[in-house]
């Protein structure tokens, strides 16, 4: 189990791509709108201030330029605390006031501070498509990759998705119910309900598993048996420590936003393997694998059409 596991995981890293190529689909609009929305916040600030004292002796390219300077003395090494400051607490509309301040004088840049601080709502707010589109990419790029893996080694049906979430639902509910009647009897056994929650997963996991993937030559006690479900949260925690390891490498990159960007599809491609572990492996397990069969199909497709051709020759 864990070895299988394992050598899906690493095989299933050659995908990570997929994800990769549709966070990024789903970023590259929100940057577009994104820079469509600030430019056009500031040329108007631009034109009002123009209007007051004619031509101005800086572009937008040259503020755009400040921003982005005063942006690298910001605290990145806590990135929550540096957002804050550019979300919450104004650090842009004081970057754009000293800019103006000493490109025209603090004089329009105190007359201009309406404006100031409407542009700087402007593009604040047009960072808002940000995590829009971030939550988007993870889901579509889940779903998708999910979907792909899923057919490559455990397809399976409309009807037996609906049986394995309605599987899911029962025991999910009566384990939920256990673990609550356990904490109201005895407050101290939260480490004990921890290990019975992590083994009681594990039988659930693999009996859904087993359930929708099994044959007619499979038995039960040989697939949901002690060894396996210990070895499927082995394998849980192998998985993990993988991942932890490959994410680190990527952030010894200089550049943090190459390294999230490269993280974020091993992140993903972790959790569909969590997800996935259980039923590829009872899968690999079936007598007939179900790669074999659809070749069987497609066997049989090709010597209906050549036995349809022969008699039509024939005719």
């Amino acid at each position: 189990m864990i070895k299988y596991t394992l050598k899906s995981y690493l095989l299933s890293l050659k995908w990570a791509w997929i994800p990769l190529l549709i966070m990024a689909a789903a970023l590259i609009p929100a940057c577009v709108y994104f820079v469509i929305v600030s430019r056009g916040a500031m040329e108007d600030m631009n034109t009002s201030l123009a209007g007051e004292i004619g031509n101005l002796s800086y572009t937008i390219e040259d503020m755009i330029n400040h921003i982005m300077e005063s942006a690298k003395s910001l605290p990145w090494s806590t990135p929550f605390t540096a957002i804050k400051m550019i979300l919450f607490e104004g650090w842009l509309s004081q970057v754009i006031e000293e800019f103006i301040a000493e490109a025209e004088g603090s004089v329009y840049a105190q007359a201009m501070s309406g404006h100031i601080k409407e542009t700087a709502n402007a593009i604040v707010g047009g960072m808002s498509v940000f995590p829009i589109a971030i939550v988007v990419g993870l889901l579509v790029s889940y779903l998708f990759t999910a979907s792909f893996l899923r057919k490559k080694n455990c397809p399976r049906s409309i009807w037996k998705t609906i049986l394995n979430v309605l599987i899911d639902l029962a025991f999910t509910s009566l384990l939920m119910t256990g673990v609550v009647a356990l904490l109201g009897l005895w407050a101290a056994s939260v480490f004990i309900t921890s290990v019975v929650i992590a083994l009681l997963y594990g039988f659930i996991s693999v009996t859904e598993a087993y359930i929708v993937h099994r044959d007619e030559y499979m038995r039960f006690r040989d697939i949901v048996n002690p060894k396996t479900i210990v070895s499927l949260l082995a394998s849980y925690i192998i998985l993990l420590v993988f991942a932890i390891a490959i994410i680190a490498l990527f952030f010894l990159i200089p550049l943090k936003v190459i390294s999230v960007m490269l993280a974020l599809p091993i992140i993903i491609l972790t959790f569909i393997n969590y997800n996935l572990a259980a039923e590829s492996y009872v899968a690999s397990k079936r007598r007939e694998p179900y790669k074999k069969i659809k070749k069987k199909k497609k066997d049989k497709k090709k010597k209906k059409l050549s036995s349809v051709e022969e008699d039509k020759e024939s005719d």
